[in-house]
C-alpha cells in the first residue's frame, strides 16, 4: 500500500481527480439507495441448479394440460407448479454426452474430454457483472457443492468447476461447515447492531470508475463499436473484486441447525465432506447457506452442484443407489432416484418462498428469482431435448405456469432468454447468441 495511509478517503478521491459527488454515487443515503432499486426494478436473483444425467422423458414431463399434477419426478415441486416454466426439446448445442457439462451454461461446443475448457463467462458470472455494476451484493456469487465428485482426491484433480467459469473454472466449497463460517463468521451472532464499514478504498474507486464509464456509455451510445468497448471495460472492472457493498442488516448469523449437525464430524475436514453416506445432510445444509444468504442479500447469484455427471455418489433411496450406474439402469428407478433431487429443490423453493426483505413491492424471494434446473444429456449419453425448466418470474421477467415446446431451441437460447430477464445488456451476453425464447419472456 505504500503511501497510501496518508490518504483519507475523500483525499485520495481528489487526488484522483473525482470530485464528492461521485463518492455519493456508491455510498448512498437509504432512501436515495431505495429509489435507485425501484429504478432498476425488483432484486432479480439467479440459481442455477445443474442436475446430471438427465431422466426418461415419460418420467420427467408434465401432461402441457394439466400441469399442476406435474409428473413421478418433479411432483414434489406441486405445490410451485404454477412458479413453473417447461421448455422441452431444447438440445445442448454443439455438445453431447457428459462432455456438455462444460456447454451448459457456457454456451461452448466440447466435443470430448479432452477439449480445451471454455474461455467465456458463464451465465452466473454474466449475471453476477450485471449486478456489481448496477446493484453490488457483498458477495459477487456463492458456488456451492454437494459431494460434487466422488472423492476429494477427483475434485482436486478434474472437477474443481466443470460447470462455471470466469472465464477460467470457479471453484465452489464441498464443505457446508467451511462455507458457513466464510459466509456468515464476520456478520456476528444476528440482531445486533452491524460495525461501521471499515474504509475501503478499492471498493471506491471501482464504483467510481463504473459511474465514470456509465456516463461515457451515455455519450457513445450511437456508435456500437464504441459502446462495445465502453461495456467491455465495465465487464472487466466488475470482474476486479467482490460485490462492493457492506454485508446488508437484514442478513441473520445465527447457526444454522443443518450445518450445526455436522460441524463435529466437518470442521476443518475437507475429505470428510465427500463421504457418500452423509449425502442428504451436506446436500441440505448447502441449501439452507443458500437460501438465507440469496434471501437476505448477500448475494443475488448463487449455484450449487450435487454429484457429478460421470460420478456414482449414493442417492439415499431404498437402500442407495449409485447415481451414474443407476442412470443406464431401469428407467423407473433412475426416475425415483431425481425424484430425490427434486425433494431437495423443493427445500429451497419453500425457503425462497417468503417475503423478500429487499423488494418494497410486496413480492417473494422466490418470485424474484430464477432457478434454472438443466441436464447436460440424457439416460444415453444424447443431448438433445434435454430436461429443462426456470421457477420463479425473475421479479416479473419470466412467464410462470407455462409449457412451450421449442424444438429448435438449445441451451444458449435459454442461456440469452434468462440473461434477458435479468437485465443484462445483449452486448454482455452475445457469447450466447441473439436468439431468445420470447415466448416465456413477460
Amino acid at each position: 500500500m505504500g503511501g497510501m495511509s496518508q490518504y483519507s478517503r475523500r483525499s485520495l478521491l481528489q487526488h484522483l481527480g473525482l470530485g464528492a459527488a461521485a463518492l455519493a454515487l456508491h455510498r448512498l443515503a437509504p432512501r436515495t439507495r431505495e429509489a435507485h432499486a425501484a429504478q432498476n426494478g425488483p432484486p432479480r436473483r439467479l440459481i442455477l441448479w445443474p442436475s446430471m444425467n438427465g431422466v426418461a422423458a415419460q418420467h420427467f414431463w408434465p401432461n402441457p394440460g394439466n400441469l399442476a399434477a406435474l409428473s413421478l419426478v418433479l411432483e414434489p415441486l406441486r405445490a410451485w407448479a404454477s412458479k413453473m416454466t417447461f421448455i422441452r426439446g431444447l438440445d445442448i448445442e454443439g455438445s453431447y454426452n457428459h462432455f456438455a457439462v462444460r456447454s451448459m451454461f457456457t454456451g461452448v461446443p466440447v466435443n470430448d474430454y479432452l477439449s480445451p475448457d471454455p474461455t467465456v463467462k458463464s451465465v452466473d458470472q454474466v449475471v453476477a457483472d450485471h449486478v456489481a455494476a448496477t446493484a453490488p451484493t457483498s458477495m459477487r456469487s456463492l458456488h456451492l457443492g454437494a459431494i460434487p465428485a466422488d472423492s476429494i482426491h477427483f475434485y482436486q484433480l478434474y472437477g474443481r468447476s466443470t460447470f462455471f467459469f470466469n472465464p477460467t473454472p470457479v471453484h465452489y466449497e464441498a464443505n457446508p461447515v467451511t462455507a458457513f463460517d466464510a459466509i456468515f463468521g464476520g456478520l456476528g451472532g444476528g440482531g445486533g447492531t452491524p460495525p461501521p464499514p471499515r474504509a475501503d478504498y478499492a471498493a471506491d474507486v471501482q464504483a467510481i470508475t463504473n459511474a465514470e464509464l456509465g456516463t461515457l456509455e451515455n455519450k457513445v451510445g450511437g456508435s456500437p463499436r464504441e459502446l462495445r468497448k465502453v461495456r467491455d471495460h465495465k465487464a472487466a472492472v466488475a470482474a476486479l473484486g467482490g460485490g462492493g457493498a457492506a454485508p446488508p442488516a437484514a442478513c441473520d448469523a445465527t447457526r444454522l441447525p443443518s450445518v450445526e449437525a455436522l460441524r463435529p464430524t466437518l470442521a476443518g475436514n475437507a475429505a470428510g465432506a465427500y463421504d457418500h453416506a452423509r449425502f442428504s445432510p451436506i446436500f441440505d445444509a448447502q441449501i439452507d447457506i443458500m437460501a438465507r444468504a440469496l434471501t437476505c442479500g448477500l448475494t443475488r447469484v448463487a449455484t450449487l452442484q450435487a454429484g457429478s455427471a460421470d460420478g456414482n455418489v449414493i442417492v439415499p433411496v431404498d437402500g442407495g443407489y449409485p447415481h451414474h450406474n443407476t442412470s443406464h439402469g431401469d428407467p423407473l428407478t433412475f426416475a425415483r432416484v431425481q425424484r430425490w433431487y427434486a425433494e431437495k429443490l423443493a427445500r429451497l423453493v419453500a425457503a425462497l418462498d417468503v417475503p423478500d426483505p429487499l423488494d418494497p413491492g410486496g413480492r417473494t424471494v422466490l418470485d424474484n428469482s430464477c432457478i434454472v434446473w438443466l441436464s447436460e444429456c440424457n439416460p444415453g449419453h444424447d443431448s438433445v431435448d434435454v430436461p429443462a425448466f426456470f421457477i420463479g418470474g425473475a421479479g416479473g421477467a419470466l412467464r410462470t405456469g407455462t409449457f412451450l415446446d421449442a424444438p429448435n431451441a438449445t441451451n444458449r437460447t435459454l442461456l440469452k432468454t434468462v440473461c434477458r430477464a435479468m437485465g443484462v445488456a445483449d452486448g454482455a451476453s452475445g457469447h450466447f447468441g441473439g436468439t431468445v425464447l420470447s415466448e416465456v419472456l413477460a
